[in-house]
C-alpha cells in the first residue's frame, strides 16, 4: 500500500523529467528525467509515511476507493 502512495509522485515527477528532457539540451537534459523521478519518489515517499502515521495506509485508500451511491450512504 505504501509504493501505491508513493507512485503517484514519482509517475508525476517522471513526466516533468520527461518533458525537460525534451526542452533541455546537452547534460542537463540526460539527468532531468532520473533527477525529477527520484525527487518524485522521495516526495512521494514523505508523502505514504506521513499518511502512514496520522490515519493509515488502509484508510486513506479506501477513502479514495468508496463509492457512496454503491454502499447506500445519503448524499
Amino acid at each position: 500500500m505504501w509504493l501505491s502512495v508513493a507512485f503517484s509522485p514519482t509517475l508525476f515527477g517522471a513526466l516533468i523529467g520527461v518533458v525537460l528532457n525534451f526542452n533541455l539540451t546537452g547534460q542537463s537534459g540526460e539527468l532531468a528525467l532520473p533527477v525529477c523521478t527520484l525527487v518524485g519518489f522521495i516526495v512521494g515517499g514523505l508523502w505514504a509515511e506521513r499518511i502512514r502515521k496520522t490515519i493509515g495506509l488502509s484508510a486513506f485508500l479506501g477513502r479514495l476507493i468508496v463509492h457512496r451511491d454503491i454502499d447506500g450512504a445519503p448524499k
